[in-house]
C-alpha cells in the first residue's frame, strides 16, 4: 500500500447515524412485577385499540351494506396519533389501572398498531391480530423516561434504578462524552429474562472511502458460511458454516418432548409450574442457538470490512428461497439475511465498499476462465464443468471469482459505500 493510501485512510469523517446497544437487566422481585406491569399494559392497549377500530370498522361496513351513507369521519383513525387521543378518550373505561403505569406504555402501543395498519395497507403484512399473552413482550420507552445512571445502573420512570447483568462501560463512556444521544430504549421479556436495547444517534468517524486494492467475492453457502475469492482467482480463507441449528437439535426435541407431556396453556387451562420449566429448557436452546450464530456473524462481518477494502456480495431473495422446504431450515440457520446486513453497516464504519451483484447475476453458471454460461446448472452439481474450455472448479469458488470482478473500477455501478 502506497503512502498516499495509507494517508486516505487515514482520514476521517464524522456523520450521525443510530446505533443499538443491548444488555440483560438483573432486576429485582418488585421490579419484575412492575416491567411485567409495563410489558402487559403495552399488550392491553394494542389489543384494547384494535378491538375499537374493528368494531368501528365493521359497525360501518354494516350500515354501508345496508343501504346507509356512511362518510368518511365516521371511520376511526389509525394514525399514531389518532390511536392515541382514541386511547385517551377510553382509557378510563377501559383500563381504570393504567396510571399505574408510564405514558411510554400506551405510546408503544398507539405506535405499534399505527405501524401494523400501515404495513397491512401497503401490502407489507397481513391484517394486525391480537396479541397474545405469554412469556414473552416487550415496551418502547421514550428518552425522558430512562437515564443511564452509572456503567452498571439504568433508571426508568416508574420503576427505580435497575441493574444491569454486565458493563455498560462502552455506552456509558459515549453519553459523557456528548457523542450520542439516547433516542429510545426497548425493555423485553425473554425465557423469563430481561434485555434493554438502546437506540441512540451517535456521531462517529467514519474512515474515508479505502482504494480498492484488496477485492473479495463471496458466495453464501451452507456447507460454508462464505467461499471468499480475489478477482486473480485466488480462494481467500473461508469460514466454515457450524450449523448451529441442526447441533443442538437432538437437544432441543428432547426439550420439547418433555414439555408436550406438560399442561400446557391451552384448551382455556393455565399452565402448570412444571410446563414452565420445561418451556424455559426449551427456549433456553433456542436462545443459545440465536446467540452463538450472531457471535459467528459479527466476528466474521467484522473482519472481512476491516481485511478488504471492496466487498461483493450477491442480492439474494432470501424470504423466497426458504418457502423451498427442503432447504428453508439450513438457509435459516446460515441467516444470509442478517449476514449482509451487518456487512451493509460494518463496511460504512471501517471505509471499505460493499457492492451487491444483481439479483439474477448467473455467477454460479459463468465460467471464470472463458466466461461462457451454463444454460442449467442443477443444485446438486458441487463441481462447476466448463464444456468451451474444459474447466474442472468448485462451483462456489467460481462463483466467489465472479463476484469478485464485479467489484474491480469500471466494472460495477457500486463504487460507493454501500453502493448498488
Amino acid at each position: 500500500m502506497t503512502m498516499a493510501v495509507l494517508e486516505q485512510s487515514k482520514t476521517t469523517t464524522p456523520v450521525t447515524l443510530n446505533q443499538a446497544y443491548r444488555y440483560a437487566l438483573d432486576p429485582t422481585s418488585e421490579q419484575v412485577s412492575l416491567l411485567r406491569s409495563h410489558i402487559g399494559g403495552t399488550r392491553f392497549t394494542y389489543n384494547a385499540l384494535l378491538g375499537l377500530v374493528k368494531e368501528n370498522w365493521d359497525e360501518n361496513r354494516v350500515r354501508r351494506e345496508a343501504g346507509l351513507e356512511v362518510a368518511q369521519e365516521d371511520y376511526l383513525g389509525t394514525s399514531h396519533f389518532d390511536l392515541l387521543y382514541l386511547w385517551a378518550d377510553q382509557r378510563d373505561e377501559l383500563a381504570p389501572w393504567w396510571s399505574e403505569n408510564g405514558s411510554s406504555t400506551y405510546n408503544a402501543a398507539a405506535q405499534r398498531l399505527s405501524k401494523a395498519f400501515t404495513n397491512w395497507r401497503q401490502g407489507r403484512a397481513k391484517f394486525p391480530t391480537f396479541k397474545k399473552r405469554g412469556g414473552k413482550g416487550s415496551v418502547t420507552l421514550l428518552s425522558s423516561a430512562l437515564k443511564l445512571r452509572d456503567s452498571h445502573h439504568v433508571r426508568i420512570s416508574r420503576i427505580g434504578e435497575i441493574k444491569t447483568y454486565e458493563s455498560t462501560r462502552k455506552l456509558y463512556r459515549r453519553l459523557q462524552r456528548g457523542t450520542g444521544r439516547i433516542v429510545s430504549a426497548t425493555v423485553s421479556e425473554v425465557n423469563a429474562k430481561f434485555l434493554i436495547s438502546f437506540t441512540l444517534e451517535v456521531t462517529r468517524s467514519l474512515a474515508a472511502t479505502r482504494s480498492p486494492e484488496r477485492v473479495i467475492g463471496i458466495d453464501v453457502g451452507l456447507t460454508t458460511l462464505y467461499t471468499g475469492a480475489s478477482p486473480e482467482g485466488e480462494e481467500e480463507p473461508s469460514v466454515e458454516n457450524p450449523r448451529h441449528f441442526v447441533t443442538a437439535e437432538k437437544k432441543l426435541s428432547h426439550a420439547q418432548r418433555i414439555a408436550s407431556r406438560r399442561q400446557s396453556p391451552r384448551l382455556g387451562k393455565s399452565p402448570s409450574k412444571r410446563w414452565k420449566k420445561a418451556n424455559a429448557r426449551v427456549q433456553k436452546v433456542h436462545t443459545n442457538v440465536r446467540n452463538a450464530r450472531n457471535n459467528l456473524i459479527h466476528e466474521t462481518t467484522t473482519m472481512l470490512a476491516k481485511t478488504y477494502d471492496v466487498i461483493v456480495i450477491e442480492d439474494l431473495n432470501v424470504r423466497g428461497m426458504v418457502k423451498n422446504h427442503a432447504l428453508a431450515k439450513h438457509i435459516s440457520d446460515a441467516a444470509w439475511g442478517e449476514f449482509s446486513r451487518q456487512l451493509e453497516y460494518k463496511t460504512q464504519w471501517y471505509g471499505s465498499t460493499l457492492v451487491r451483484a444483481p439479483r439474477f447475476y448467473p455467477s454460479s453458471k459463468t465460467c471464470s476462465q472463458c466466461g461462457a454460461v451454463k444454460a442449467k446448472l442443477l443444485l446438486d452439481e458441487r463441481k462447476h464443468h466448463c464444456e468451451a474450455c474444459g474447466l474442472v472448479i468448485d462451483r462456489d469458488l467460481n462463483a466467489a471469482i465472479n463476484l469478485a470482478r464485479l467489484g474491480l473500477p469500471g466494472t460495477s455501478s457500486g463504487t460507493g459505500r454501500g453502493g448498488e
